[in-house]
This record gives structure tokens, C-alpha cells and sequence, in this order.
């Protein structure tokens, strides 16, 4: 057990050396799943099933896919200005570009795309440049944000987890409890990450029902995706696939030949390289059975705090080494269920198991938002890391206030 663990802090410590040396993302995870492999002891049959895996998987194929057709969507809807106009109607409609660089990422971030960051970050982006921030800020900012979503929507994949997991959870009361931790993150963020910077105010008098109507207008190829797939329930590819349709027959239909070479250009080798990587490190991960058990083991070992200790430890550790965010929900929640607790008292664990799961994944350098982010941004992971460390302890906080608040007013 001890080497799977060593195995596990080794191989994600040299990390950070691999960056310095301006080795791409899907080289450096590549190699990161190689040394964790080998450290561990893993088999060479086990080694090689893990990487066909990759492949072999449709789930996994269908979310490389999903990611590759969400870069040839952005760079369709730049090639046409459509990022520009949405941020000019959106300045119509809110005057503060403070404002607009915290709502934007969480709208987009409703649609439930793996990797969707792509989508949100060039307006962070642009709105952050002409704010002054530093490319850091801005990725962080767009990852904080963007984030909203997967607390408090039923349909986000993290909510269908639980509740898959845990059959009779209320629903609804954990995204309550969700919203608390959510009102903490987001003020936190803004605190620290948006509210120094001098905040840009439109003086447009455009009048604000034709700016609404321009802004659905131009953000039909993002938000009807959600209607592809929540109404129809359309695979997400093809509904990604869709959009790039939209956007031929509203603005592509001139000139074919220009929107087809615009939509290749967007398929980026590179990003798919990195998936493969990040799967290779999850399979990698997901193979050292002795590191499960042991979670398992403490677990059931533990008493009082102790638990939220372990829940909290075995969530970043999952959630940092697998870039996903289900993992620890499905391995944490099946071993709540077993302890003899009233429902209230399991909903709150629940919440706490889910925030826990989230930080996990969030902070993560396998999380594909954040690859995604700092690839478009081109700053290094040090420099957002440095941002993060302001967060981190915040979040860890309200996550152990939260749990005590909730058990006082509800256990």
C-alpha cells in the first residue's frame, strides 16, 4: 500500500519540473502515468490495457470528441465576431464589466460540456485584458466562476452522481446546502480576484430589448446545445455538432469554403494529445487497488472529526490524481450510506463529501477546465497555482464551518 502512495506523490511532484522544461501537457501527463505506473509496480499487461482503454472506451471517446468540435466552435464564433458582439450587447445590458466577467463564465457554464472553459475563456479573456488583469487572474477568475452550475443544477453530472449513488438523497436540500458553500466561493473570488481591478462602465444607449434579442441571437449556438440534449436527449457530441451547423446557416452560408477551413484550423492535435494523457492518468489511478482499499480501511476506522479528516483526505487525493470530481463521490458516499445516521445528518455528510470532491477536482492539474484555461490564457500553471493558494484555504474553511452550521440547525 505504502508504494502505490509513494508512488501517487512522486510521480505528481515532478510535475511542476516537466512544465519548467516546456514539455507540452499530454507528453508531461503521458510520462506523469508512466512513472506512477511503474513506482506503483504495475504489470506491463496493466500498463498497456490502461492507455487501449483510452480508445476502447465510448465515453471516453465521446468526450475527446466533444472537446476537439468545442475548439473548432470557438474559433467559428471568433472568426465571425460573435465573441465580440456577445460582450458588446452584454455591456448594453450591464453597464459593469465587473459585472459581466463573474456572469458570463456562470452562464456558460450551465451548458454541461466537458472541458466547456474553452467556451468561457475567451470572453474572460478579452474582458480581463481590457480590465488589466494579469493572465493568472483572468484563468482563475474564468474557472471560479464557471463553476456555479455544477452545485446547484439537478441536471450537472456531479448531482446525477449522488443521486445515483445515493438513491433516497434530497435532492433539492443539498443543493440548498450547496448554495451556502457557492455564496462563500464566489464572494471569496471576487474578493480576491475581481474587485481591485478598475471596473469598466459602458455609457451605451442602445435600447435594452433589441440588445437582449441580439444577445440570444448570438448565444443560440452555445445555449441550444442544452436544448439538443436536455429536451431531445441528444448525445452532447452531437449536439456540439449542431451548433456548428447554426452557426453555418446564420453566418457561415457566404462563403462554405471559408467556414470549413476556419472549423479545421480549430481541431487542435494538442488538445486531444493532453486528453489522452489525463485518461491515462485516471486508468493509471484507478488500478492501484491497494490505495482504494486503504481508503476504505481508514474510513471505517475513524470516529468524530477523524471522519471529515478522512473524507477530506481521500477526496483530494482522488480528485487531484484523477482530474474528476465523480471519482471521490463514488468512492466517498457509498461508505457514508453504511454508517448508522439519520438522512439529515447523511445529507449533510453528503454536502461535505461534495465540496470536498469538488476541491479535489477543481485544484487538480489534470482538471481539464484548467488545462483548457491555461492553454488559451498562455500562462504557466505556476503562476495560476500562486493565485490559488489565496483560495485554497478559504474554501477549506467554509467547507468545516458549513458542516457544524448545518448539523447545528438540522441533525
Amino acid at each position: 500500500m505504502l508504494r502505490q502512495f509513494l508512488a501517487i506523490a512522486l510521480a505528481f511532484s515532478l510535475m511542476p519540473l516537466w512544465s519548467k522544461r516546456k514539455m507540452g501537457f499530454g507528453p508531461m501527463l503521458l510520462l506523469t502515468g508512466l512513472i506512477l505506473s511503474l513506482v506503483a509496480g504495475l504489470a506491463p499487461m496493466t500498463i498497456l490495457q490502461n492507455f487501449i482503454l483510452i480508445f476502447t472506451t465510448p465515453s471516453t471517446l465521446k468526450t475527446i470528441i466533444v472537446v476537439v468540435v468545442v475548439g473548432m466552435l470557438g474559433a467559428l464564433m471568433k472568426r465571425y465576431g460573435i465573441l465580440d458582439k456577445i460582450v458588446e450587447e452584454l455591456k448594453v445590458l450591464i453597464s459593469s464589466q465587473k459585472a459581466i466577467i463573474t456572469v458570463l463564465p456562470a452562464v456558460i457554464g450551465m451548458l454541461s460540456v466537458p472541458g466547456g472553459a474553452a467556451l468561457s475563456i475567451p470572453f474572460v479573456d478579452k474582458i480581463g485584458e481590457d480590465m488589466k488583469m494579469p493572465g493568472e487572474v483572468r484563468s482563475v477568475v474564468n474557472l471560479s466562476f464557471r463553476h456555479i452550475a455544477m452545485f446547484l443544477l439537478p441536471t450537472s453530472t456531479s448531482i446525477i452522481m449522488v443521486t445515483t449513488v445515493l438513491p433516497g438523497v434530497n435532492l433539492y436540500g443539498l443543493i440548498a446546502m450547496n448554495l451556502g458553500f457557492v455564496i462563500l466561493m464566489q464572494s471569496t473570488s471576487y474578493f480576491l480576484y475581481v474587485r481591485k481591478y478598475p471596473d469598466v462602465k459602458s455609457s451605451s444607449t442602445e435600447k435594452k430589448g433589441p440588445a437582449l434579442a441580439k444577445l440570444m441571437l448570438y448565444l443560440s449556438p452555445i445555449y441550444m446545445v442544452v436544448v439538443f440534449n436536455g429536451l431531445f436527449g441528444i448525445e452532447m457530441y452531437q449536439c456540439v455538432l449542431l451548433s456548428l451547423l447554426i452557426i453555418l446557416l446564420l453566418w457561415g452560408r457566404k462563403d462554405v469554403k471559408d467556414y470549413a477551413k476556419v472549423a479545421w484550423k480549430g481541431i487542435s492535435l494538442s488538445t486531444a494529445f493532453m486528453l489522452v494523457g489525463v485518461y491515462f492518468v485516471q486508468n493509471t489511478v484507478k488500478s492501484l487497488d491497494q490505495v482504494m482499499a486503504g481508503v476504505t480501511t481508514l474510513f471505517n476506522q475513524a470516529s468524530g472529526f477523524s471522519v471529515l479528516l478522512v473524507i477530506a483526505a481521500a477526496a483530494v487525493l482522488f480528485g487531484l490524481t484523477t482530474g474528476l470530481s465523480m471519482v471521490p463521490l463514488g468512492i466517498i458516499l457509498p461508505l457514508v450510506n453504511n454508517l448508522p445516521l439519520s438522512e439529515n445528518a447523511k445529507l449533510i455528510y453528503c454536502s461535505f463529501i461534495f465540496v470536498w470532491s469538488f476541491i479535489g477536482y477543481y485544484f487538480s492539474p489534470l482538471h481539464m477546465c484548467h488545462l483548457l484555461t491555461v492553454k488559451h490564457v498562455g500562462c504557466g500553471n505556476g503562476r495560476v497555482y500562486r493565485e490559488y493558494s489565496k483560495l485554497i484555504p478559504c474554501l477549506a474553511l467554509y467547507s468545516f464551518i458549513l458542516f457544524y452550521v448545518y448539523r447545528f440547525l438540522f441533525a
